[in-house]
């Protein structure tokens, strides 16, 4: 059981040592870096993205919604496209920032939730012609965790008790599990 634990989440025995001390171990704190790292670089895609985006309305879209428009238009005023605009922008930034201080607390303190292991799996559609999607959650205590494949989920028994070591990020995640 335990080793089925560690493989799944590649955690080794001095990481769990660690873990339940409140910490990450050194080997831990690297793969959480990467992970940081990578998070970051793709809200720096998106937001490039949504940069560009913004930039291809602003040259090509609102200067026809400027120009005079005759009597009797039905036209949507350009301040109102204009504070709409603004308040997509805010919300972006809101979003972005939000989830650069989730991330930055992935490398803090380790948390602990202990508890009855309830699996679940399934097929989630992701949208119109988009096709389905398998989820794997686990609950343990009152923690949800949300699982990147089978490999993870398989070491759990439903109804059996487990002590899971997570850090808090976008979503808990998983560093180190033993069953109590």
């Amino acid at each position: 059981m335990a080793d089925a634990l560690n493989t799944a989440f590649h955690f080794a025995d001095e990481d769990l040592v660690a873990n339940r001390a409140g910490r990450l171990s050194p080997a831990q704190q690297v793969r959480m870096s990467k992970m940081r790292g990578r998070a970051q670089v793709a809200n720096l895609v998106f937001g490039g993205i949504f940069l560009v985006i913004m930039v291809i309305i602003a040259i090509v879209v609102l200067p026809g919604l400027l120009a005079p428009q005759p009597a009797g238009s039905s036209a949507v005023p350009p301040g109102i496209i204009v504070l709409v605009l603004v308040g997509v922008v805010g919300i972006i930034v809101l979003s972005v920032l939000r989830s650069r201080r989730k991330l930055a607390g992935v490398a803090g303190a380790v948390m602990m939730t202990e508890g009855d292991a309830k699996t679940r799996s399934g097929m989630v559609d992701v949208g119109e012609g988009a096709g389905m999607a398998s989820v794997y959650r686990l609950t343990v205590g009152s923690v949800t965790f949300a699982l990147s494949g089978p490999d993870q989920l398989a070491p759990f028994v439903d109804g059996r008790r487990y002590r899971v070591y997570y850090v808090r990020g976008t979503l808990p995640v998983v560093v180190s599990a033993e069953a109590v």
